[in-house]
């Protein structure tokens, strides 16, 4: 498995990112998932020094407003598409709205889809992926919804980050319902709760906020999902995959670099270069 440094993990530290770049490739990282906050800021020799580094870019994480007209959201794919240009990858990972699946009515879940449409067309244009990702609140919360999702945009340019927490979130099995959704996966996003009853620390209300409690975030393999099965079961299908880390508490330094190492040995195999 090809594991991904996020930046976002970043976004309250004083680091310039040619040094995440320095740290990335000393720690045996394959990528990056750059954050569009971090990406739309990049200076042109920030750039150079991407491109010149042995780090590859995974994925460019970001949001899209699915509350204006289409015109703007049309708008907004646009930038995204030239910012994942810009920084060398074809996926940009998007949430499928900001209401839960059993809140939207039909007519606004047939709007939805004819957003995302317009959306697949755009970065199709461009050989670029949106990639879904399954998180509460959106219209890909669970399994069931996430695949009658798919099957509504219809286009192959719509993929699914696989975010493991957000799936035992959603009561689903992470392993039956990665290999139920396997052909569409792109991505998968890696992190863990201590508790049950500590899911809303990732809330982003809470998460994206300085302020925001960290109670609860824990290491990968110190929480309630239980990754060594995980890891164990789907080991051959996850080789050619790619993965972030995605820490947002203290000492990230310490944190990503230590679950990349388990990770690489959980899974029993050399971490491979990035295709």
């Amino acid at each position: 498995m090809q594991l991904a440094l996020c930046t976002i993990s970043y976004r309250h530290h004083l680091r310039s990112f040619e040094d995440l770049l320095t740290f990335a490739a000393t720690e045996q990282f394959d990528a990056m998932d750059v954050w569009g906050v971090h990406a739309k800021h990049l200076r042109a020799d920030e750039i150079t020094a991407l491109q010149e580094s042995t780090i590859q870019v995974s994925m460019l994480s970001h949001y899209v407003s699915f509350d204006v007209p289409l015109s703007v959201l049309l708008e907004q794919t646009k930038e995204l598409s030239y910012l994942a240009q810009r920084i060398g990858t074809r996926r940009i990972r998007i949430f499928a709205g900001n209401k839960a699946s059993h809140q939207l009515t039909e007519a606004e879940r047939a709007r939805l889809v004819y957003q995302l449409s317009g959306i697949c067309k755009i970065l199709d244009q461009n050989n670029q992926l949106v990639l879904l990702e399954i998180h509460p609140n959106t219209a890909a919360d669970t399994i069931e919804s996430t695949e009658r999702l798919l099957r509504e945009v219809n286009h192959p340019a719509c993929r699914i980050n696989f975010d493991v927490l957000h799936v035992v979130e959603s009561g689903a099995d992470p392993v039956s319902s990665y290999l139920r959704l396997e052909p569409v996966i792109e991505h998968l996003h890696l992190k863990s709760v201590a508790r049950r009853d500590q899911f809303s620390v990732f809330a982003p209300e809470n998460v994206y906020a300085a302020s925001g409690t960290r109670d609860g975030m824990v290491p990968v393999f110190d929480g309630i999902v239980d990754y060594e099965t995980f890891f164990s079961e789907l080991g051959p299908i996850l080789i050619h995959k790619t993965a972030s880390l995605e820490w947002f508490g203290d000492a990230p330094d310490e944190r990503v670099a230590n679950d990349r190492r388990l990770i690489a040995k959980a899974l029993t195999l050399r971490v491979p270069q990035f295709i």
